[in-house]
């Protein structure tokens, strides 16, 4: 049996009484108190996660910026200073080799964030041949350096989330803004950004390791510190994959990999994909002819009617019992009412919202509709929730 990666936190998180689970190859916590009062922690309050497993890089360089705009279909150039942006890497028929933030210091300066385990080992090989291209081709340095491991990172998400940044003395990151700052006199990468639909941050501590964890500690101590007065809560990754299954994001491994393009995921936004963007990036033709000619199949947010849950693996059928898709995940959802919810793939025809299809659990048919994501009330949840 392959042994787990330990992260600068384990244990921390063993002595807060966490459950500890296997999550892409390390030993990180499912969930504290329960996953169900983490998740409308997150909602009502505040909380804090490790998510020190997801892949860290840097690039740096006058070309810096020029690599990835061939390696992304975002629009980099148009990205403003100090802030992030999310967008995915494809590969040459359009599919996701993964998808990433973006953090753009300036024009030669990068900080990103892409998916944990097997795809930062993937991710990073494939970038890496091409930052040697460039410095042949160049003849510039270009720095790219793997982070992974020398830091830590922490998700603090929920409409209090400012009450924290207020305590720690550091600005407001409001959405997708980068701040660099200083706590418990570690040097830290705060971003707007987060994995649940909710307003929050996340933050990078630098010189934090498994050997060394004692800057990632004191961070951790710090925002727990700095959350006391509204009652922080620690939460699990069961909580997080919920929170980003109501809010509709999707997963790389589910909703997202090699064989989907971002037309048949409907992750294909302008502010992603500026397909007319030139002169090249890696899938455009693919991408191009996805959107000009359309696609067949689409991902779509599915929300039962009655008493269930979707998972995994479960047939989609239309309403004469005949099977037009799949689902790819699924769980209860205790922020609507404990409903069953999940994503998944149809035929495009009954990709609209409202349509009503049946998901066959055991022996059983479901009934089901297509709704528009996320699956919760924008008004009362979210980061565009009403004051």
């Amino acid at each position: 049996m392959t042994e787990l990666t330990k992260t600068p936190m384990w244990k921390v998180h063993e002595e807060a009484g966490a459950r500890m689970t296997d999550f892409a190859g390390y030993y990180l916590p499912v969930s504290y108190t329960g996953i169900d009062e983490e998740i409308m922690a997150t909602r009502e309050n505040v909380s804090i996660v490790e998510v020190t497993d997801m892949g860290r890089y840097s690039l740096k360089g006058k070309y810096a910026s020029k690599l990835l705009e061939l390696l992304t279909p975002r629009d980099i150039a148009a990205m403003s200073d100090m802030k992030c942006g999310y967008t995915y890497y494809l590969n040459e028929n359009g599919g996701y080799r993964d998808d990433t933030i973006i953090g753009k210091k300036n024009a030669e300066d990068f900080f990103n964030v892409c998916n944990a385990g097997s795809q930062t080992t993937k991710v990073l090989a494939w970038i890496g041949q091409f930052v040697e291209i460039f410095k042949e081709m160049t003849g510039e340095p270009l720095e790219f350096k793997d982070w992974t491991l020398e830091t830590t990172m922490f998700a603090v998400q929920g409409p209090n989330y400012k009450v924290i940044l207020d305590n720690l003395g550091v600005p407001d990151t409001g959405r997708w803004r980068m701040v660099e700052a200083e706590v418990a006199g570690c040097k830290c990468l705060f971003t707007g950004t987060g994995y649940t639909g909710e307003n929050g941050f996340e933050v990078v501590i630098f010189d934090s390791d498994l050997a060394n964890p004692e800057k990632g500690i004191k961070v951790w101590n710090a925002i727990l510190e700095a959350g006391k007065e509204v009652g922080i809560a620690l939460c699990g990754l069961g909580a997080r994959d919920i929170l980003r299954l109501e809010a509709g994001l999707p997963l790389y491994g589910e909703d997202i990999h090699e064989d989907v393009n971002p037309y048949e995921a409907a992750f294909g936004f302008p502010a992603f994909c500026k397909i007319d963007k030139e002169p090249f990036f890696f899938g455009k033709a693919a991408v191009t002819k996805a959107k000009q000619e359309g696609v067949k199949i689409m991902h779509v947010c599915i929300k039962l009617k009655e008493k269930g849950i979707p998972r995994a693996g479960y047939d989609i059928l239309n309403k004469s019992g005949e099977k037009i898709g799949h689902m790819v995940n699924g769980g209860r959802s205790p922020t609507i009412g404990n409903i069953g919810i999940g994503m998944g793939f149809v035929d495009i025809e009954y990709s609209k919202p409202s349509t009503e299809v049946l998901i066959q659990i055991r022996k059983k048919q479901i009934l089901a509709e297509v709704v528009q994501m996320p699956f919760y009330d924008m008004k009362k949840w979210g980061w565009k929730r009403e004051a």
